[in-house]
């Protein structure tokens, strides 16, 4: 069901919404006070302000019934209270009762929209030029952090990297700054991971530290309790009388000493022990991800007004060229290709299904999707393939100097790939052909005849 905005007229979006205890600051104002749950009536009225005065844990209850309503990214929510959610999905946290009549209004981009905006947590960031996506640190989640406003705008079971990454290569949202870099377990993902020196020789945890000595006259280096004797510092080894460091003696790193294979060492080896599986990782294993926090791209307002940005929804790679290109590219490498006899193939890949997937799981699940298997073709095509966005659900890719036997390889990472996608919905077509083709006069022509198969 398509949502529906209530329009109210200027004056009543000027009268304040107050869920809760109405503050002593805005005693004598004209508000509307709603004790309990707010009604779903309320949540389709369109740039309402409201004041949450309430417990923390029912501020944050109504927090997220605001921001998963239909017209909740129009309105200017002010808590009263600090509570876990409010630095995220609200415009301000107040100190008790201090609310000042300039927080009480509508935000005035309100009026250029005249219909519910095509990505409503765009339009959310666009309308307040303070407002951010933030990442929140939930030490019970497997990732460390999480969005909040892209759980609730969203939906998704994990941060969508991907779908952030196609919004800034859009121009739509912008890094403001960094906030952390989380390294994460190779077998599970998690980050809970606690970091343990280990023995180089044995990989035992049961490893000591100790202050070493080293004699300038000999060269031994070993525990300094050894060079102590009757008060006095003697070499163990050839008995010099160490007496000035520096001169007789100095003192090197802090050395280890395993207790299990009694390997002394300068050096141990570090190993990230996962808490959530109990994998070991060698420290170069870890995927590392970096937290950010983004505000509004300077494209922002165009895609939500012209139309004139679109946001990136195509499986781009890094050969990708545009329709006419690609066809001039084809049929100048067949005709090369017939006249020197080289050995060429075309790939065509179709995705079905996407306007369904789309609609029971969003656009932010397709571009997961599809950001995820262009990173797998990438690590089967060279340099040299390029690709072409033939259709919204078709991508064709030309191969130069490749045989029909490489099919079997890229079928294989293709259903390696199908296998972790988690839906029933999408499905791939992959079809191949061996070039030169001497029927390939016209390549538009012979492409869309491609097409065709591979809608059969």
């Amino acid at each position: 069901m398509k949502d529906t905005l209530t329009l109210k007229d200027d004056k009543l979006r000027m009268r304040a919404l107050v869920v809760g205890k109405v503050p002593r600051s805005m005693e004598h104002q004209d508000v509307q006070v709603v004790d309990e749950y707010l009604d779903d009536e309320i949540l389709r009225e369109w740039g309402r302000v409201c004041v949450i005065n309430v417990t923390p844990e029912r501020q944050d209850e109504t927090l997220l019934q605001i921001h998963s309503s239909p017209a909740g990214w129009s309105w200017r929510v002010l808590a009263l209270h600090h509570s876990e959610l409010a630095p995220f999905l609200s415009d301000a946290v107040l100190n008790g009762n201090d609310v000042i009549s300039e927080e009480l209004k509508p935000f005035p981009k309100l009026k250029r929209l005249s219909d519910v905006p095509k990505d409503k947590l765009l339009a959310y960031l666009w309308i307040n030029e303070t407002r951010r996506i933030r990442p929140m640190k939930v030490l019970s989640n497997s990732e460390i952090y999480r969005y909040p406003l892209l759980d609730v705008y969203h939906n998704q079971q994990q941060t969508p990297f991907r779908y952030l990454h196609r919004l800034i290569e859009s121009g739509l949202i912008e890094v403001e700054r960094c906030e952390d870099r989380v390294r994460y377990c190779q077998s599970c993902g998690s980050g809970h991971l606690n970091f343990v020196d280990t023995c180089p020789s044995c990989q035992s945890i049961d490893i000591k530290t100790f202050d070493a000595l080293h004699c300038f006259t000999c060269g031994h280096v070993d525990d300094a309790d050894k060079f102590v004797s009757r008060r006095a510092m003697t070499c163990p080894n050839c008995h010099t009388s160490l007496k000035h460091i520096g001169v007789d003696y100095d003192r090197p790193l802090e050395l280890y000493s395993c207790n299990h294979c009694s390997q002394e060492f300068a050096e141990a080896n570090v190993v990230a022990s996962c808490l959530s599986c109990g994998h070991q990782n060698a420290t170069s294993d870890l995927t590392a991800r970096s937290y950010y926090t983004y505000r509004a791209g300077e494209n922002i307002q165009r895609y939500l007004l012209d139309e004139q940005v679109e946001r990136n929804t195509n499986l781009v790679l890094t050969g990708t060229v545009s329709t006419a290109v690609f066809d001039a590219a084809l049929g100048w490498k067949n005709q090369l290709s017939l006249r020197h006899k080289h050995q060429d193939l075309l790939l065509g890949i179709k995705i079905h299904q996407i306007s369904q997937f789309i609609a029971e799981q969003g656009d932010v699940a397709y571009i997961e999707f599809i950001s995820a298997f262009a990173e797998q073709l990438e690590q089967l095509f060279r340099t040299t393939d390029i690709s072409c966005q033939y259709a919204d659900d078709t991508l064709f890719i030309l191969l130069p100097h490749c045989d029909i036997s490489f099919m079997s390889s890229i079928e294989k990472r293709i259903e390696a790939f199908s296998y972790k996608v988690e839906s029933d919905i999408l499905s791939l077509t992959v079809m191949s052909w061996a070039l030169p083709d001497n029927r390939l006069s016209d390549a538009n022509k012979w492409l869309l005849e491609r097409s065709s198969e591979l809608n059969d």
